[in-house]
């Protein structure tokens, strides 16, 4: 598969140096003013990239071996107490599910085989669905031996029925490489008087290690504490600039309002309800950087245009797709 007779010289070296200091001290005007010393000079450490907002997610880097991906799946369904704790621990689970006593079943066990790296062979992504976590262990082949290099882990409960494997993860085609995957994490934040922000966050491997490419707010709504005024809501996504599609891309801004009390009416929660919201859209154009291993901004946030709005000038009114 893949998978470190000084002694006897001090004196003379000592007198050497008193001798040149007495000289120089009393031959004023023949010998040349002694220079100060030269600065030490101090070398600043390169600047490294902020680390990404992931939000509610933790993501862990690692170098574990483990066994094949349809391997973990099957233990991790066992009824073998020992055999479920190993195969919870290859994942990256939390201690708590490892203690001594009863361990837990995964209410669902979800495999994906897709290709997130540059290599011809297929990587892993298994999400384990536990009483208050999701885990997903990001598993590369290297050398017939499958390794776990990464673990994203979600704080929320089973009982939650707004967050499941599917909300919480999904595999798109790489805005980089059509040809490669992307993992997109959904994690949401719940805050008072209606307030929540979902972070999305693009997990690639890139040079055999699990790398986020950009993490962003893409859903935040804001409310007035006392109901006085309209909601704020902001969507963000991703998407290629149709002038240079393979290295430059556009994060697209649409944000609109609506009444906190709309948040319980059924029709609130339709996507074509939300958009119909959304009344202003800008883009801000962004470029992979190839030393960050992210996607970097290339200028401010402007008023979206197509095509034809170049020539009139006028800011774009809908999404872009």
């Amino acid at each position: 598969m893949r998978s470190f007779r000084l002694l006897a010289a001090f004196p003379l070296t000592l007198f050497c140096i008193v001798s040149a200091a007495v000289a120089q001290r009393h031959d004023v005007g023949s010998a040349p003013p002694t220079a100060p010393p030269p600065k030490q000079v101090v070398v600043a450490p390169p600047t490294l990239p902020a680390s990404p907002n992931l939000g509610a997610l933790q993501l862990t880097n690692v170098n574990y071996a483990v066994s094949a991906p349809e391997s973990l799946v099957t233990q991790l369904q066992t009824s073998n107490d020992g055999i479920r704790t190993s195969a919870l621990a290859a994942i990256g689970a939390p201690a708590q599910y490892l203690e001594r006593g009863h361990i837990p079943f995964p209410h669902s066990v979800r495999l994906d085989l897709v290709s997130l790296g540059d290599s011809n062979e297929l990587d892993a992504i298994l999400t384990v669905e536990l009483d208050q976590h999701l885990v997903t262990a990001i598993l590369m082949p290297e050398d017939e031996q499958w390794h776990r290099i990464a673990t994203a882990l979600y704080p929320t409960a089973f009982s939650n029925p707004a967050t499941n494997p599917d909300t919480f993860l999904r595999t798109v085609r790489s805005l980089l490489d059509p040809l490669r995957y992307t993992a997109l994490f959904h994690t949401t934040t719940n805050g008072s008087s209606g307030d929540f922000t979902e972070t999305e966050v693009h997990l690639r491997i890139l040079n055999g290690h699990a790398t986020v490419t950009t993490s962003f707010a893409s859903f935040e709504r804001s409310c007035d504490p006392t109901h006085q005024k309209p909601c704020d809501i902001t969507q963000r996504w991703l998407q290629p600039d149709t002038t240079s599609p393979d290295r430059r891309f556009l994060l697209v801004i649409a944000t609109g309002h609506d009444r906190p009390h709309e948040a319980g009416d059924p029709i609130a929660h339709a996507e074509a309800f939300e958009d119909s919201r959304l009344r202003a859209f800008t883009c801000q154009p962004f470029a992979f950087s190839d030393t960050s291993l992210r996607f970097e901004p290339a200028a401010d946030p402007a008023p979206c245009l197509v095509p034809h709005d170049a020539q009139h000038d006028q800011p774009r009114d809908q999404p872009l797709h």
